[in-house]
């Protein structure tokens, strides 16, 4: 599975897909951070991890959010900024992740 930086995948919310996984330590994440996204579960049997990347069986990455959650954080951004940069758009995100909330600018 191809691997994408937060930076891409914020600046293209509508292009995502299923969880997106990144390395577990929140406090190390910037925009340069690599991540990739699972394939659909729904295409697996129930008892398998075949969706999960190598990523996640093999180096303890995380599912972070859903390609859903993403374009609703950028959309939530993008309303109450009008024209957010890319630095509010991960400041949202990761709020986001830590607190099930939506940021208030």
């Amino acid at each position: 599975m191809k691997l994408i930086s937060i930076k891409d995948v914020l600046l293209s919310p509508n292009k995502n897909q299923n969880w997106f996984c990144l390395p577990p330590n929140v406090d190390e994440w910037t925009l340069e951070t690599q991540g990739v996204f699972t394939l659909n579960s729904i295409d697996f049997p129930p008892d398998s991890e075949d969706y999960l990347p190598k990523q996640v069986k093999e180096d303890g990455w995380v599912e972070v959010l859903d390609g859903a959650s993403i374009e609703e954080i950028v959309a939530n951004a993008s309303l109450q900024l009008v024209k957010p940069t890319i630095d509010d758009l991960f400041n949202a995100f990761v709020f986001y992740f830590k607190n099930d909330a939506f940021i208030i600018f």
